[in-house]
C-alpha cells in the first residue's frame, strides 16, 4: 500500500475541517489541523494563540526549502518557516489527512499527494458558520469574508499560486452536495491511486 496524503484547503465554512476528520477516521489515518500547532509549539516555544493567528500577521515571501537557523528570523517568519517544516515531517511519517497551512504547496514535490479543495456556496458557508461552527460575530457573512480574504492573502503570499484555483489542486469539490458525500468522493479518488499503483 502507498503512503498517500491528503491535504485540504477550503474555504471558510465549507466543513473542509470536517470533512477531512470524517475522512481520516475512515481511512484510518492520522489527521492534522490543530494537532500541527501543538507541534508548532514544541518547536518554536511560540504560544499557541499567537501562532494561530499567524495567517493575520506579516507573512514570508516564501517557505524555506534549505536548513536554516530559527533564531536568526523574525519571530513571525519562525512561524511560517515552521509550518512548512513540520508540513514536510509528518507527511514524510506516513499517511495521513493535512487541513490548511498550505500544505498542498508545501508538498507540491510530493508524488504520493492527492490535493483537494473544498468550496461551497456562501449563503450555505454563512448557515453552518452560524449554526454548527457556533460563530458569535453581529455580521456573519461579512466575517466569513473576511476569513476568506485573510487566508487568500496569506497562501498569495506565501506561494506563486493563487488560493481556491482550481488548477492548484487534484480535487476541487462543492461541499452542497454533502460532507458524507464529499468524504466518499475523497476516499474514492484515494482507492483509485492506490489500485493503480498496485496494478
Amino acid at each position: 500500500m502507498r503512503s498517500y496524503v491528503i491535504t485540504i484547503g477550503r474555504e471558510y465554512g465549507s466543513g473542509g475541517r470536517i470533512i477531512g476528520k470524517k475522512l481520516a477516521e475512515m481511512l484510518g489515518i492520522p489527521f492534522y489541523d490543530e494537532e500541527l500547532i501543538n507541534l508548532m509549539v514544541k518547536e518554536t516555544g511560540l504560544a499557541s494563540d499567537f501562532i494561530k493567528n499567524v495567517e493575520n500577521r506579516r507573512p514570508l515571501s516564501f517557505f524555506y526549502d534549505t536548513s536554516f537557523s530559527y533564531e536568526n528570523l523574525p519571530v513571525e517568519d519562525q512561524v511560517s518557516a515552521s509550518e512548512s517544516d513540520i508540513v514536510r515531517k509528518v507527511a514524510d511519517n506516513g499517511p495521513c489527512v493535512i487541513v490548511g497551512l498550505c500544505a498542498d504547496y508545501v508538498l507540491r514535490h510530493k508524488e504520493n499527494c492527492i490535493r483537494v479543495f473544498i468550496h461551497a456556496p456562501k449563503e450555505d458557508r454563512v448557515k453552518r458558520v452560524k449554526e454548527v461552527y457556533k460563530v458569535n460575530e453581529k455580521n456573519i457573512e461579512k466575517y466569513v469574508h473576511k476569513t476568506d480574504k485573510s487566508r487568500a492573502v496569506y497562501y498569495n503570499y506565501q506561494t506563486d499560486r493563487k488560493w481556491s484555483r482550481a488548477q492548484n489542486y487534484d480535487l476541487v469539490i462543492n461541499s452542497n452536495l454533502g460532507l458524507d458525500t464529499a468524504v466518499k468522493i475523497i476516499k474514492d479518488v484515494v482507492d483509485i491511486k492506490e489500485s493503480e499503483y498496485i496494478g
